[in-house]
């Protein structure tokens, strides 16, 4: 006689087990699988006159900034890179903070800085589309205001570019406040898996990702874009569709200070997630060369399928429990834990039981954002505007570089 009930349990258990190896896929089986299928990828050779050293744009994108943006374009006029082959173009998206005023004390000493101020609020993207243009370099870099540059950063980003295939490079951003609980259990944890995931891409040709702190673009590639979609999203897609590959430039350090206040990540989350999926619904993955467009939906795609996926694992094996499958119970509660050890996240707990407690707890805010981020993405409510984290923009520490 069939045991329909243990039947039914095996296949509850079974997708319960399928949701959570889509899950572990998402966060840590797609880069180990990229580097154990494909070989590192050299680059073309560097073309004829290679040494010949690139005119750079600067581009930032500033709202409300008065407190940092001076120590910022100071930051990138003291670049170790010949003066004459520099230039900083600012985009105020109508700042009412006073910092038109202090970019234009800057730009009245120094010709290489200038300043262009929006009329109305329209976000980076709006920004970037209005600066872009006017730039004179045949590399365009771009970043934040409160990210500040390691001294080679920008010759470490113009030499990639020594390579014809290259059509953007992106720097490794550090924190400078890892000793922060809450960045050290969560965010820094995470932005450092990234980075390594980035590098495995980098050397394989699918890096199709950039950091919106430090990264370059071949002039002759930008292109505007609609103002709810970032270009650190977008533009590596668009050179990979145009046959450039994304590396990452040896050297290029950037420093900034992360979010120490789960609010101001979520907010912070919400809006990268929701430009990501409209990014997705205007580039349509499927047009993109096949590697490119696997690395894409496996990087960062399908990580907002995986509070879905949990919420699926949890209910399919607790259903398989019930049905009397010890392996579904397993399952359920294996995917629970981390929401469920999440509050504990808030405790002041020393050691590393106190770090995969604030991990837990910073996982279940990202797939909260997730979920708010990818359906603003999908109904076409993807944010352009961005808001200042007040964390991260405090003065700089002792010791914070650069």
């Amino acid at each position: 006689m069939i045991d329909l009930a243990g039947a039914a349990g095996a296949a509850w258990t079974g997708i319960a087990a399928i949701s959570v190896l889509g899950i572990l896929y998402a966060y840590v089986g797609y880069p180990l699988l990229a580097r154990l299928l494909f070989r590192p990828r050299p680059l073309a050779p560097p073309g004829e006159g290679a040494d010949r050293l690139p005119r750079v744009s600067i581009l930032v994108a500033a709202r409300n900034e008065a407190g940092v943006i001076r120590r910022r374009i100071e930051n990138l006029l003291a670049q170790d890179y010949p003066p004459e082959l520099l230039e900083v173009l600012v985009a105020s998206d109508a700042s009412d903070d006073g910092t038109d005023d202090e970019v234009r004390a800057i730009a009245a000493e120094d010709p290489r800085v200038r300043l262009y101020r929006m009329p109305e609020r329209g976000g980076k993207t709006a920004a970037i589309n209005r600066i872009a243009p006017e730039a004179r370099g045949e590399i365009l870099v771009q970043t934040d205001a409160n990210v500040m540059f390691d001294r080679g950063a920008v010759r470490a980003l113009a030499a990639a570019f020594r390579h014809p295939d290259v059509g953007v490079a992106l720097g490794e951003v550090q924190f400078v406040n890892e000793d922060d609980p809450t960045v050290a259990g969560g965010e820094g944890l995470y932005w450092r898996f990234e980075t390594w995931t980035k590098r495995v891409e980098a050397e394989r040709g699918l890096l199709c990702v950039a950091n919106g702190g430090i990264y370059a673009l071949r002039r002759k590639l930008w292109r505007p874009l609609p103002a709810n979609i970032a270009g650190d999203a977008a533009e590596p897609l668009l050179a990979a569709r145009e046959g450039y590959r994304t590396v990452v430039a040896p050297g290029a350090l950037a420093f900034e200070r992360a979010s120490s206040g789960l609010a101001e990540e979520f907010a912070r989350k919400v809006r990268i997630i929701s430009q990501q999926v409209a990014c997705a619904r205007w580039i349509r993955p499927l047009t993109l060369p096949p590697r490119i467009a696997w690395a894409y939906v496996s990087h960062k795609l399908l990580r907002y399928a995986v509070p879905w996926l949990g919420l699926l694992a949890v209910a399919a094996g607790s259903i398989g429990a019930s049905l009397g499958s010890a392996a579904g119970g397993a399952l359920a509660v294996v995917t629970a834990l981390p929401v469920v050890l999440a509050p504990f996240g808030f405790l002041s707990v020393p050691g590393l039981p106190g770090r995969f407690l604030r991990l837990s707890l910073y996982l279940v805010v990202i797939n909260l954002a997730a979920v708010v981020g990818t359906f603003r993405g999908l109904t076409g409510r993807a944010a352009a505007h961005w808001e200042v984290p007040a964390s991260t923009r405090q003065a700089p520490a002792d010791g914070d570089e650069p």
